[in-house]
């Protein structure tokens, strides 16, 4: 009975903080659909649906900067994803002092401040031409989550069987063969767990596009939000919530289909790895 009714008040808990988080959000969505004489009545819920500040959000460069976001965060996960899951398997499957030595290197990556190396990246970027362009940026993003996602891949390969790779190389299959059609399938939940604790970092980064863009045209969405909100003659807060809104829902929708992934590909690797 005692055990009951500490899980009832674990669970109470444990609501009353879901809703806490929760909170912001549903506030964000219920006042980019009120109109302008109930908008700064935050106790006041809308009446009915107000569109007006959806229909300025989009005339606001909003898909052009959304394309931008989905190219840079496409881009900088699937060639981390490429590139990271080669070099996890490679250095979890081979033995030796050098191999031990380029994981070591691997993980330096992680203790790098971002911050710190912004200076020497910017001169760098300019020295290479490569500056207000959106391949930078896929590049910048690749290069920051390399170390975690090789840790990731590497600690999820050894929960692999060996006897898999053994039986595919007796009947004739290669490492490139081998490594696309039998391994890295099995290693999907690790990357639906490396793309749900990174895609919102670059999907809400709004520092480094700020420093290495200075096109509209191609600015992501975060930074084009807050200079929307100040190129106004007086600021209206309605189409920012309305802009906020927009830009959070391919997110959920990615975490709506992901999300099974994540919680499996953390047990597994932590298990394992």
């Amino acid at each position: 009975m005692e055990r009951k009714q500490a899980s009832i008040i674990t669970e109470t808990i444990l609501i009353f903080v879901g809703l806490l988080f929760l909170f912001p959000i549903l506030y964000l969505i219920q006042m980019s659909f009120k109109h302008p004489g109930i908008f700064y009545k935050p106790f006041v819920l809308p009446d009915r649906l107000y569109l007006d500040y959806y229909s300025k959000a989009v005339n606001a460069k909003f898909f052009i900067s959304l394309a931008n976001s989905v190219f840079v965060t496409v881009g900088g996960l699937g060639l981390t994803i490429l590139l990271a899951s080669m070099a996890g398997y490679t250095l979890a499957r081979r033995q030796g002092k050098l191999f031990h030595i380029v994981f070591l290197l691997f993980m330096t990556g992680m203790i790098i401040p971002t911050v710190g190396s912004l200076i020497p990246l910017f001169k760098l970027v300019n020295s290479l031409h490569l500056g207000n362009t959106r391949t930078i940026l896929v590049i910048l993003y690749t290069a920051g989550h390399i170390p975690m996602a090789t840790f990731l891949y590497s600690a999820f390969t050894k929960s692999i069987p060996r006897e898999l790779e053994e039986s595919a190389g007796m009947d004739g299959c290669g490492s490139f063969k081998m490594y696309w059609t039998i391994i890295f399938p099995l290693l999907l939940p690790a990357t639906g767990t490396f793309i749900l604790t990174n895609v919102f970092g670059i999907w809400n980064d709004f520092v480094t596009p700020l420093i290495f863009l200075n096109s509209s045209e191609k600015m992501t969405l975060m930074p084009m939000i807050v200079q929307f909100m100040f190129n106004q003659q007086s600021v209206n807060y309605g189409p920012v919530f309305a802009l906020c809104v927009l830009a959070m829902v391919p997110l959920l929708v990615l975490f709506v289909f992901t999300q099974r992934y994540m919680l499996k590909g953390l047990v597994v690797g932590s298990v394992k790895g």
